[in-house]
């Protein structure tokens, strides 16, 4: 058993996770042309830069990883909850769906990871149900790669809409502080 449990954790690192973030890479890449293309039709004006510099872009992108890295790990923690753990798990992956979508507009309208985030936050109603069918039918997945197979299909339609769609940003139900402890700039 322990033999198992090694192999299946060194297979893991050393096939699976070269595969998957190779995939990611260029679904990142193919995402971007998504939005890009979106956003250039929808608004009929080109991508506006959120930052002034290459470095102020580089850090903005770096910062909003380790966000959405620390809410990865807040919603695998929010699944070992009992009883109430899945449905917590589903929607902060909704959640996150949203932020993921959101962020390709956000980016080009030059909107910053802070105020990105305080959308989130005062607007957590709209963007866990704008993420919630995603959420839920990955969440029904057999298996980790259906998960992600599924998420590679249904993300470009989230993308698109995200570029459709006009939350209101300026009503805001009391915040719900799930980005909270990734996030200290209140």
């Amino acid at each position: 058993h322990c033999i198992d449990m090694i192999l299946t954790a060194v297979f893991r690192v050393l096939w699976v996770l070269p595969l998957y973030l190779i995939s990611r890479l260029l679904n990142v890449f193919w995402y971007q042309e998504i939005a890009d293309l979106v956003y250039k039709s929808v608004r009929r004006a080109r991508s506006r830069s959120p930052t002034s510099s290459v470095s102020e872009l580089i850090a903005d992108i770096i910062y909003s990883v380790i966000v959405q890295c620390v809410f990865l790990v807040q919603a695998s923690l929010a699944g070992l909850v009992p009883v109430l753990g899945y449905p917590l798990q589903v929607v902060h992956m909704a959640l996150v769906y949203s932020l993921y979508a959101f962020e390709y507009v956000w980016m080009n309208q030059g909107q910053g990871v802070v105020r990105r985030v305080a959308l989130m936050h005062y607007n957590w109603a709209y963007f866990s149900g704008y993420g919630m069918i995603m959420s839920v039918v990955i969440s029904c997945a057999d298996s980790y790669f259906m998960g992600v197979c599924l998420f590679s299909l249904m993300f470009p339609v989230l993308i698109v809409s995200s570029h459709h769609s006009s939350p209101q940003t300026k009503v805001k139900c009391f915040p719900l502080p799930l980005f909270r402890p990734q996030h200290f700039r209140d």
